[in-house]
């Protein structure tokens, strides 16, 4: 079955794709302006496909739900996807911001729409985050997509994959040695394991939970994971919550980003938080929106041969 979403304008979905996107499993593909993933929703697997048919100023998705679903289902899913998406986010107070600095606006023009995703559960977010510690974003993906494809579920639809991050109790019943042999160092799978274990095990803590708390207790309630730091667990808050407002400041990508935009050199942790006080609550979107900006230069770059 089809139906069609109405993101907040403006909304470009091709460009929310574009900086990450590749062709293997994140869960998500997105190839050829379409995007596929399977969705999880109380235990049932629903393979999904996703493209734009409207315009960055009158957006439409139109949804494709590749398997039978009841109308509870269909409004459960629509919820999960906008959230994924970030849909609803209104932009207008950031691009006013944007507007009346001389240096930011320049950002309007080519980045005009982008809304970044959210991960579909703080347990992926987690996971994904603990992947990423001290290493490159490229080489973090190229383990997490063989993650995925090791112990994800996943359904096939006309030769076609559609992939789902691994469960909790996918995960904790892994054996170690699998897990490095995707990537892993020691270290990152001991804390993926028993993380997923004690969700698994229903050991008091739901991370779902983080989602609707105040950013300090958030904080706080994360950095109780073993291998969650201070960086990890603002980190998680950003992509995981609606609190845009926190900057991950320790983040290496972060750093640079900010710092290269402003020609200067790599700013410290410290250099950055207080440099960027400056942005109030437009912080990380600001944050994401030159780290977006530093990609697609790069990229053009690249396409270039320069």
């Amino acid at each position: 079955m089809k139906f069609i979403l109405k993101p907040k304008a403006p909304f470009d979905f091709d460009l929310l794709w574009k900086f990450y996107a590749w062709g293997k499993p994140s869960p998500e593909i997105y190839e050829n302006g379409v995007w596929r993933r399977a969705l999880n929703l109380d235990s049932k697997l629903f393979p999904v496909k996703i493209k734009s048919v409207g315009t960055t100023g009158k957006p439409k998705l139109e949804v494709e739900i590749l398997s039978e679903i009841s109308k509870a289902e269909i409004k459960k899913l629509k919820e999960k996807i906008q959230w994924i998406f970030n849909s609803q986010m209104d932009l207008k107070e950031l691009y006013s911001f944007l507007d009346k600095d001389k240096k930011l606006k320049t950002l309007l023009k080519k980045l005009y729409g982008l809304k970044p995703a959210n991960y579909a559960t703080v347990f992926e977010g987690v996971v994904k985050t603990i992947i990423q510690q001290q290493i490159s974003l490229i080489g973090s993906m190229h383990i997490t997509s063989r993650l995925i494809s090791e112990f994800g579920e996943k359904t096939e639809v006309a030769k076609e994959c559609f992939y789902e991050f691994p469960s909790p109790e996918a995960l904790a019943r892994v054996p170690s040695a699998k897990l490095k042999q995707c990537g892993l160092s020691r270290q990152k799978t001991t804390y993926i394991k028993e993380f997923s274990r004690s969700i698994a095990e229903n050991n008091g803590f739901n991370p779902e939970e983080v989602v609707i708390l105040p950013v300090s207790n958030g904080i706080e309630k994360l950095n109780k994971i073993k291998g969650v730091g201070q960086w990890t667990a603002e980190l998680v808050i950003v992509t995981c919550t609606d609190h845009k407002e926190l900057l991950p400041a320790g983040d290496l990508g972060v750093r640079r980003a900010i710092s290269n935009f402003y020609s200067k050199d790599l700013m410290t942790e410290e250099e950055i938080r207080k440099f960027t006080e400056k942005w109030g609550k437009h912080k990380a979107l600001i944050a994401y929106y030159l780290i977006c900006n530093e990609r697609s230069d790069f990229k053009l770059n690249k396409k270039g041969g320069k």
